[in-house]
């Protein structure tokens, strides 16, 4: 006798508060921070909006610990790891000091908070709260709707129209490096360019949604974010948006022939590219600036220098965010005569600062967690259906995500950006939670019911 066969409870496929908040902070965090709006109250922390959203979602984690939507007793091999690496940053600001020693430079709890825990927060919250396909789209919608934001900043930046720049902090000149890049409300071309990079996987990846006039929308909109990438003038961001199409080219899964999908926005890049040759090649940032040496020395004597710093402490490291008072107070090493003095001392590569600031330690448990992370998203290779936004395409979405950051983390220290560091948690923490739901026999998920019991999609991007 055969016992009856269960049946799934119904899905509530609803956009939950939990994400709507989640949305909100992703963009509080790179716009309306402390150069927007702060409450200064002696003693304490700055009070932001970004903050006061961010207080939003930790009350939320706590209020799903009590009512069991969030479970911290299965699958927390990374969050074992974060947990380890957390207590390595507080044990180095116990010795070294939790304020700066130089006035004016970030403090290492500011870099603590937005490097390492308000991140690691957005990983659990991810992994817990987001499991349905309509949480994915409204976060998949506020990333490539803020980066179109981006790309219009960085037109207005690019050609000088500076009164039409909201919020005005932006082109307050006083504020953060120009050298005449498109740098948005980061106020640093680089971590500009994620954004504008990470809106771009959204907008691609959100495509086979779309129909109609709703596709030819998206199409034309995606075509924006080329030549907001070349206005950020930073290799880096070259190179971050070559990897996402290359990525896009050879793993996506698309019904129609990629060179169809890309044909226009190659087509337009090879003809300004062309028109444009001896300029790229120039040694002028404005003029496309790949040529440009002075950099790249820079960066090799920044990497003698974390050398130097890391072998006179090489189990504890320096201390965090203690790379650039070490510096002007200690090293005697050499300095590239042309490189300004800021330039010649904040660190451009964040694995590199890891390592110099926390020791073998903090880096070895960061590199792990990174690696758990990319391993998680190949765990879900066979385990997510062949088409849909909760599809095979999500891990190759994820990993492009991760790609950008790994690829910008190594010309820049991403330490001091909340949304540089969350955005790709943010999608770390998804695919461990969907990851963590597929190991749950019974568990009922749109992603996880078998295919011959499901409406497949048949639209590809």
């Amino acid at each position: 006798m055969y016992a009856p066969r269960q049946i799934a409870p119904k899905i509530d496929d609803r956009s939950n508060l939990p994400v709507v908040v989640l949305s909100l902070w992703i963009v509080a965090s790179a716009v309306f921070g402390g150069y927007f709006w702060a409450l200064r109250v002696p003693g304490i922390f700055d009070i932001t909006i970004e903050r006061l959203l961010f207080s939003v979602i930790l009350l939320l984690l706590v209020a799903g610990l009590f009512q069991g939507k969030v479970i911290i007793q299965k699958n927390i091999a990374i969050e074992i790891a974060m947990g380890m690496f957390l207590l390595v940053c507080l044990l180095s600001m116990t010795r070294t000091g939790f304020f700066p020693i130089i006035p004016g430079l970030p403090a290492p709890w500011f870099n603590f908070i937005n490097g390492y825990l308000f991140p690691f927060f957005i990983f659990v919250f991810a992994k817990n709260y987001h499991a349905n396909e309509k949480d994915v789209l409204v976060i998949l919608h506020t990333l490539f709707y803020f980066g179109i934001y981006l790309c219009i900043l960085s037109i207005l930046e690019f050609f000088n129209l500076l009164q039409f720049v909201v919020p005005r902090y932006i082109a307050d000149p006083l504020l953060g490096i120009h050298m005449g890049r498109a740098r948005g409300p980061f106020l640093n071309a680089a971590f500009n360019g994620v954004g504008i990079v990470i809106g771009f996987i959204s907008g691609l990846h959100l495509l086979q949604k779309k129909t109609g006039f709703s596709r030819f929308f998206y199409l034309s909109a995606l075509l924006l974010f080329f030549p907001a990438v070349f206005f950020t003038l930073t290799r880096a961001v070259y190179l971050a948006m070559l990897i996402t199409v290359i990525i896009f080219l050879v793993w996506y899964k698309t019904s129609l022939p990629k060179w169809k999908l890309i044909s226009l926005p190659l087509v337009i890049v090879l003809i300004v590219g062309i028109a444009n040759y001896p300029r790229l090649l120039s040694t002028e940032r404005r003029e496309g600036g790949v040529y440009q040496v002075k950099e790249v020395a820079i960066r090799f004597a920044l990497m003698e220098r974390s050398v130097y710093l890391f072998s006179g402490s090489p189990f504890t490291g320096i201390g965090l965010a203690q790379f650039v008072p070490e510096s002007i107070l200690k090293y005697r090493g050499p300095v590239p005569s042309f490189a300004p003095a800021s330039l010649a001392t904040f660190q451009h590569n964040h694995f590199l600062g890891v390592m110099t600031e926390l020791g073998l330690p903090g880096i070895l448990i960061y590199l792990t967690i990174i690696i758990q992370i990319l391993r998680r998203v190949k765990q879900l290779k066979g385990k997510l259906p062949e088409t849909g936004i909760m599809g095979n395409n999500l891990r190759i979405v994820i990993f492009a995500v991760w790609s950008v950051f790994i690829s910008v983390a190594m010309t820049a220290e991403t330490t001091n950006f909340a949304f540089v560091n969350a955005i790709p948690m943010l999608f770390a923490g998804l695919a461990d939670g969907l990851y963590t739901r597929s190991l749950q026999p019974g568990l009922a998920s749109p992603s996880f019911v078998s295919q011959s019991h499901m409406r497949i999609s048949r639209s590809y991007v």
